[in-house]
């Protein structure tokens, strides 16, 4: 009897294995994790500070120190702090730490307010242990949630858009087709279909080809505190007579670029790290199910 044979790859596999071909040998002189910034430590003088047993981040000694005199009731030690909220309910949770937020903010201790709220999820949770103001995570070195979708041609070439020099965190730097935090209430799918089409002018339809390529880390210092953004990465198959149109401003422009040209872009740091390990988390994780 005659093995089946294993399933042909469709266009999109196809223009995703394509590229990765041409982005390994682009990097041949670097190992594999070279050109995607993953996960790294906090600085060594940031203290981890948690609601009961839940780690929620890591703060900067003057930062420890700040929100130990506005959030109640927190216990300040030499090597961490602790918000003894963990019996509390994950709306009071919010309320409180939101209540010391807006004291911060209006000390001038906490820039860049949006008016959008971030939830925060411990370990192993699918139900958040609080929400609040999208800046505070970024202030108190909380994790949050992010969706990037690579968006290849058919060609094999891939698409980035390069942020706009107003944006606040890494201006003109060059990102993925999209990206964008998911705010507290939103699915990944809510979210991946707005970021779409606010950022790439894309709503997204049946003729579309789209895979779910799981989830990396980035950690980074930003603004002073350190935040990780735990991303799921998606890869999208753009139409031939498809082009991405910013509609929000975020975007000055989209690029098509061979794997060696953004390769190129990404080892001299031209691109976001965030987007770098997307793109890689996108060429090397397990190949997902179509997503409908």
């Amino acid at each position: 009897m005659h093995s089946p044979e294993p399933p042909q790859p469709d266009a999109l596999e196809r223009a995703v294995n394509q590229f990765r071909t041409g982005w390994e040998l682009a990097h041949h002189d670097l190992p594999r994790s070279a050109a995607a910034p993953r996960c790294s430590e906090p600085p060594p003088e940031f203290i981890p500070w948690f609601c009961g047993p839940s780690l929620l981040g890591y703060l900067s000694p003057t930062r420890a120190r700040l929100l130990a005199a506005h959030l109640a009731p927190t216990r300040l030690q030499a090597h961490r702090l602790d918000w003894d909220a963990g019996p509390w309910s994950a709306p009071a949770r919010s309320a409180a730490l939101q209540d010391a937020l807006l004291r911060l903010r209006a000390l001038g201790h906490l820039p860049g307010w949006r008016n959008e709220a971030f939830a925060f999820y411990a370990e192993g949770c699918e139900t958040p242990l609080l929400q609040v103001e999208r800046a505070g995570f970024y202030f108190l070195g909380m994790r949050s949630d992010a969706v990037h979708v690579n968006g290849f041609g058919a060609d094999a070439r891939m698409w980035v858009a390069r942020r706009s020099a107003a944006k606040q965190v890494d201006p003109g730097l060059l990102d993925n087709l999209c990206a964008g935090g998911v705010a507290a209430g939103e699915t990944l799918e809510i979210c991946l279909r707005r970021e779409l089409f606010e950022e790439a002018g894309i709503r997204l339809a049946a003729k579309h080809l789209l895979r779910f390529r799981g989830t990396t880390e980035v950690g980074r210092v930003r603004d002073g505190g350190w935040h990780v953004e735990r991303l799921h990465v998606y890869n999208l198959l753009l139409q031939a007579n498809e082009q991405p149109c910013n509609r929000d401003g975020e975007v000055q422009e989209f690029l098509l670029l061979n794997a060696a040209e953004l390769a190129g872009l990404v080892r001299t740091e031209q691109c976001t790290p965030d987007a770098a390990a997307a793109i890689a988390q996108g060429l090397y994780a397990p190949q997902g199910a179509p997503v409908q």
